[in-house]
C-alpha cells in the first residue's frame, strides 16, 4: 500500500524592502508638484475666497460652522494656544515621517501598501488644491478669525521645511495624514491594546486645525474621506495582487514540498555525504505481470505433474 503524500508548509520567504533611493525620489516629486501648485497662488486667490464663502455657507446650513467660536475660545487661553499651534506646525510632518520610517524598517511586508495609500492621499489633495482652491478661515477678510499659529510666533505664512500653500484648505491634508498615521501606527503596535491610543491622534489634530483657524470642519471631513478611500484602495490592490499571484503559480510549487520529494532529497544528501543507506537488490530491466492468486509459474506446474 503506497502512503499518501503529505504537504509540509515552508516558512514564507522574507519580503524585500523597496530601494530607499526610489522612495526618496517619490517624495521629491510630490514636493516639486506641491511647490508648483503653490506658485500659482496669485491666480487662485479670487476663486479661493469665493470657494471659502461657499464652504461656510454649506456649514451654516448643516449647523457645522464651529470655527469662529472655537478660535475665539482658544485665543482666550494662551497656554493652550501655544500647545495647539506647536502641535499644528510640527506634528503633521514629524509624526508621519517617523511612522513611515518605522513601517519601512519593521513591517516591510506592509510598507508598500502603506506607502501607496499615502501617495494617493497626496495626489488627490494636490489635484483638489489646483482645481478647487479654498482660502482658510484665518485669511478671510473681516471675518474675525485670529491666526493662532502666527500669534504663537510662526509667522503668517506658517513656513516650515516646505513653504505652505495658502489656499490649500480643502481637503485637510493634516487630517488625511493623521488618519493614515493612526492606521499604520495601530498596525505597528498590533496586537497590543495600546494601539488604540492612536485613535486620539486624528481627533487631537482635527481640533487643532479648526480652532487655530487653519481649516473648516468640512475640510476635516474631506481629509478623513480621502485617507479612508486611499487606505481601502491600497488594501484592494494588495488583495488583487495576491490572488493573481496565487492563480499564476504552478500547482504544488507554492511554498510546499511533498514528503516523498523531501525524502528523496534527504537520501541524495546522505549519499553525497558518504552516509550508509539501505539499498535494494538489482532487478532486471524488464518485469512480468503478477500471477493470479493460487497459481505458480508454468515450470512449477510441470514439476508438480511429474
Amino acid at each position: 500500500m503506497r502512503p499518501a503524500s503529505l504537504r509540509l508548509a515552508e516558512p514564507p520567504a522574507p519580503v524585500r524592502r523597496p530601494a530607499l533611493l526610489g522612495e526618496l525620489i517619490v517624495v521629491v516629486v510630490l514636493v516639486k508638484v506641491y511647490d508648483r501648485v503653490r506658485q500659482l497662488e496669485a491666480a487662485r486667490a479670487r476663486p479661493a475666497l469665493h470657494n471659502a464663502h461657499d464652504v461656510l455657507a454649506i456649514e451654516r446650513w448643516l449647523h457645522l460652522d464651529l470655527e469662529l467660536a472655537g478660535n475665539r475660545w482658544l485665543v482666550g487661553h494662551h497656554t493652550l494656544l501655544l500647545i495647539t499651534s506647536w502641535w499644528y506646525q510640527l506634528a503633521h510632518l514629524t509624526v508621519t515621517l517617523v511612522v513611515l520610517g518605522l513601517c519601512y524598517l519593521r513591517r516591510p511586508e506592509a510598507y508598500r501598501g502603506a506607502r501607496n495609500a499615502l501617495v494617493v492621499t497626496n495626489v488627490v489633495g494636490l489635484v483638489v488644491f489646483y482645481l478647487y482652491p479654498v482660502m482658510p478661515p484665518r485669511l478671510l477678510p473681516g471675518a474675525g478669525y485670529v491666526d493662532a499659529v502666527a500669534a504663537a510666533g510662526f509667522g503668517s505664512s506658517h513656513t516650515g521645511p516646505v513653504p505652505a500653500d495658502q489656499y490649500a484648505a480643502m481637503p485637510s491634508l493634516h487630517l488625511a495624514w493623521a488618519v493614515w498615521t493612526a492606521s499604520v501606527g495601530m498596525l505597528l503596535l498590533a496586537p497590543h491594546r495600546t494601539r488604540l491610543l492612536w485613535l486620539l491622534y486624528p481627533v487631537l489634530t482635527a481640533t487643532a486645525v479648526v480652532v487655530t483657524a487653519n481649516h473648516y470642519v468640512l475640510d476635516v471631513v474631506a481629509g478623513v474621506a480621502v485617507a479612508v478611500v486611499a487606505l481601502l484602495a491600497s488594501r484592494v490592490q494588495i488583495t488583487l495582487r495576491r490572488s493573481r499571484t496565487a492563480r499564476t503559480q504552478a500547482p504544488g510549487t507554492s511554498g510546499t514540498h511533498t514528503v516523498s520529494s523531501r525524502y528523496a532529497s534527504t537520501v541524495a544528501s546522505a549519499v553525497a555525504d558518504g552516509a550508509p543507506t539501505a539499498t535494494s537488490p538489482p532487478t532486471s530491466a524488464t518485469s512480468s505481470a503478477p500471477n493470479p492468486p493460487g497459481e505458480g509459474t508454468r515450470a512449477d506446474t510441470d514439476e508438480a505433474a511429474r
